[in-house]
Parts: C-alpha cells; structure tokens; sequence
C-alpha cells in the first residue's frame, strides 16, 4: 500500500503565524490554489480513495483534490489535527514563552486543555492501520495537519512514542 500523507493548503491560521490546532479555520485564497493545483499534479495517479480530516481547511483541500481525480472524500474524525488547548491561535514563540514543551508525544502535555500526546499518537495509529488494511494494493490520499502526519510517520516508522522527531 501506498499512502500519499498531505498536509492541508494555506489557511487562515498558517496566513497569521499561528497553530490552529483543533480550531476550525478555512483556507485562503492561497490555500484554495494551492489544493486546486494539487488536484491536477496527482491527477495521473491511480489514487483509489481519498480520506480528510473533518476540519474545514483539511477538508476542503482533500475536496478540491479530490475533484480533478473523480474520487469522493471521505472524512475520518481520528485524522483531525490534535486540540491545543490554551496554546491554540498563539505563534510557537508565545508558546515557548509560556511553557517548557517536552519531547515526543509529551510535548504538549503541560499546555493546559491540550489533548494528551498519546491519546493523538493512539488516534492516529488506528487510522493508519485500518487504512493498511483496507487498501493492501492500492495507492490512498490522506489530507490532514502537520501533527497527524508526524504521529503517522512515526507509527510507521517504528519510533517509540517517547522520542521527539518533528517531520515539516
């Protein structure tokens, strides 16, 4: 199997320099673009299913990608980006400013409301897995956030849940 992870266009939250975590913002015209053209580069893949995160900006990105391969989107709450709790809509050095950040899934852990490193990276997991297992041969597009992807990538991977590898 293959699985193509892609990380939502250009929303209004990457536009101002902060995480939006959990929080539902659209695309901009950038964004809107830039899904768009992606529609068309992965246009001559044999793509066999197209799977979003519920959130508007990751969302509409699969939809718009998924337009040009005559393929329906097909939403997956546990693709959602993690909530951020208190730290949702602050840039990273407001967060650094305001708490020591651990490493690996505990990295939020002392952000108040964030939802646990664990509880996403055991999300994440099952998503991945059901996906192996339901499209052994084929090729699968998966639109989400830059956390759910690192946590995929590291499930795949192997790597132990404890280690702080960031993917961008």
């Amino acid at each position: 199997m293959t699985i193509l992870l892609v990380r939502h266009a250009q929303s209004a939250g990457n536009a101002a320099g902060v995480l939006s975590g959990a929080v539902d913002l659209p695309l901009t015209d950038l964004g809107r673009a830039q899904a768009a053209a992606l529609g068309e580069r992965l246009r001559s893949l044999s793509i066999a299913a197209v799977y979003a995160s519920p959130l508007t900006r990751a969302r509409d990105t699969a939809r718009a990608t998924a337009g040009p391969l005559g393929l329906p989107v097909t939403i997956v709450d546990g693709l959602r980006e993690a909530s951020l709790g208190a730290a949702e809509g602050l840039s990273w050095r407001e967060i650094r400013e305001r708490w020591t950040l651990g490493s690996g899934v505990e990295w939020a852990d002392t952000i108040p409301g964030a939802e646990p490193g664990l509880a996403v990276r055991t999300r994440v997991s099952s998503v991945i897995d059901e996906l192996l297992a339901r499209h052994a041969d084929e090729v699968v597009l998966c639109v989400s956030h830059a956390g759910t992807i690192t946590h995929a990538l590291q499930h795949v991977l192997g790597t132990p849940p404890d280690i702080g590898l960031r993917f961008t």
